[in-house]
């Protein structure tokens, strides 16, 4: 064991690790979850690589020598590549900041000393007088925030396109199956199956360009603020080289803040994100439940979907297959609108002049984006690509539901159209064989306006109504 020094007093720290005092005192104050800054190399490659975007900046300005730049940069490359992964133990909660802020820092220098020196230790570059050279928790964390949701948003932009390809594939091929359409659960009109999946592509498409479009407030920044937003602290060319240096390194164009006491004051941007993130996971959910209804039997309920067979799922009822799939995408919507919750109350819970806990908006639209984007591949290779249509019952229920009596209402009148419908459903047969029955309509007439396909098509309903608008009874 080594002892280090610090303002509050004296603590052993193990030889083996690269972190110092500062992360020994966080990891003990803040042990609350299993979750410590190890569990996010993330969250570690972006915080490296801003950095060494400091450090290169600092060299410029000729506040730092350039050995010491140079071995901060070697150091934080080392932590981008994975090389000092372990060394981060802080508990997220409450740890992001400065506790996460010194834990870097420590490590860093450490790691550049032992470069120049042999040796571990802060001979040659201390963790607060170097590597924290003209920065501070308050502005170098959010910094860091931006770097990985800005990723983190454009890894799932990656994923969103794999279901909506999906989703736009079974449109095309369920494109002639007729089903009966549900309102509250009840019979109604006829629609095809591609129908009722070119609006789960048109409602997922539409949510994803909305976080596309949100995406670049991410770039923003607020480095260089540093503790309150009045840039104390800073020295003269620091701003104008980090956020070149740092752009080149994450690779995507940053730039400051358009008002850093804004940027250090206010997180409502978390509320934005999450919303739409929520919005995504809402839709994919709704498509879930959607799966679940439309496959639910085998005899017992709709069973006009068929989902793909994932083994069996019950321990005690032999063969019975359960909508895992979907169930795990309901599940995750529920998360992800847990985190939203979350969100909502703590940006307008912060301090006066910092943003609020990072805990929450930070590590929330981190868990929601990360399960959102592992639920959608699994969903989609699992669940939608392998999906099958029951066409026989599609069929049979479509041309069986009283709600086609809606014909013989629109060319004789509600109450007449009422009356073969409750016919219909007294002696269980169809509205086309009442109508024929009844004499209202001929045989060649009910098999057109009774025709399930093309009563799902809004051209050929039109088309028939002008056809036969001589028959109809109604003024």
């Amino acid at each position: 064991m080594r002892v280090e020094k610090d303002s509050v007093g004296t603590l052993e720290v193990p030889d083996d690790v690269y972190y110092g005092i500062q992360t020994v005192r966080g990891k003990a104050n803040f042990d609350v979850s299993p979750k410590t800054f190890n569990d996010y190399p993330n969250v570690l490659k972006a915080y490296a690589e801003v950095k060494k975007a400091c450090a290169f900046a600092n060299r410029d300005i000729n506040a730092l020598a350039p050995e010491k730049a140079e071995a901060i940069s070697k150091a934080c490359d080392e932590i981008v590549a994975g090389k000092l992964a372990g060394q981060f133990p802080v508990n997220v909660f409450r740890g992001c900041g400065t506790s996460a802020n010194m834990n870097m820092n420590e490590v860093i220098a450490n790691r550049a000393n032992e470069i120049l020196t042999g040796k571990r230790g802060y001979d040659q570059v201390h963790p607060n007088t170097h590597v924290n050279m003209c920065q501070s928790s308050n502005d170098i964390f959010p910094t860091v925030e931006s770097v990985v949701i800005y990723r983190e948003i454009g890894t799932l932009l990656e994923t969103i396109p794999l279901l909506e390809n999906a989703l736009e594939a079974k449109s095309r091929e369920f494109a002639d199956v007729v089903k009966i359409a549900r309102t509250s659960l009840q019979d109604a009109l006829p629609i095809t199956l591609g129908q009722a999946f070119s609006g789960y592509v048109a409602a997922i498409k539409r949510n994803r360009l909305l976080l596309e479009g949100y995406q670049n407030t991410f770039r923003e920044a607020i480095l260089g603020a540093t503790a309150v937003g009045t840039g104390m602290g800073v020295m003269p060319g620091f701003i104008e080289n980090v956020y070149k240096y740092m752009s080149d390194i994450v690779g995507f164009p940053m730039h400051r803040h358009e008002n850093l006491i804004d940027g250090m004051q206010n997180a409502d941007h978390f509320i934005i994100l999450s919303a739409y993130v929520k919005a995504i996971a809402g839709m994919v959910g709704k498509i879930a439940n959607d799966f679940r209804q439309l496959s639910s039997g085998p005899r017992g309920g709709f069973n006009e979907l068929i989902l793909p067979d994932m083994g069996a799922s019950c321990a005690i009822m032999p063969d019975k297959v359960n909508p895992v799939i979907p169930e795990l995408m309901v599940q995750m919507m529920h998360q992800v609108c847990a985190n939203d919750w979350g969100i909502s109350l703590s940006v307008p819970s912060g301090e006066t002049d910092i943003v609020p806990s990072a805990v929450i908006n930070f590590m929330g639209s981190l868990e929601s984006m990360e399960i959102l984007t592992k639920g959608i591949k699994l969903f989609t290779t699992h669940c939608v690509e392998g999906l099958g249509a029951n066409v026989e019952v599609c069929h049979r229920y479509a041309e069986g539901s009283t709600s086609l009596a809606t014909m013989v209402s629109a060319l004789y009148g509600y109450e007449i159209g009422n009356k073969i419908a409750k016919i219909s459903y007294e002696q269980g047969v169809t509205c086309k064989e009442v109508a024929i029955q009844e004499n209202l309509l001929p045989l060649d007439v009910a098999e057109e306006l009774f025709d399930i396909k093309k009563l799902t098509e809004l051209e050929s309903t039109v088309a028939m109504f002008e056809k036969y608008k001589d028959i109809r009874r109604v003024n």
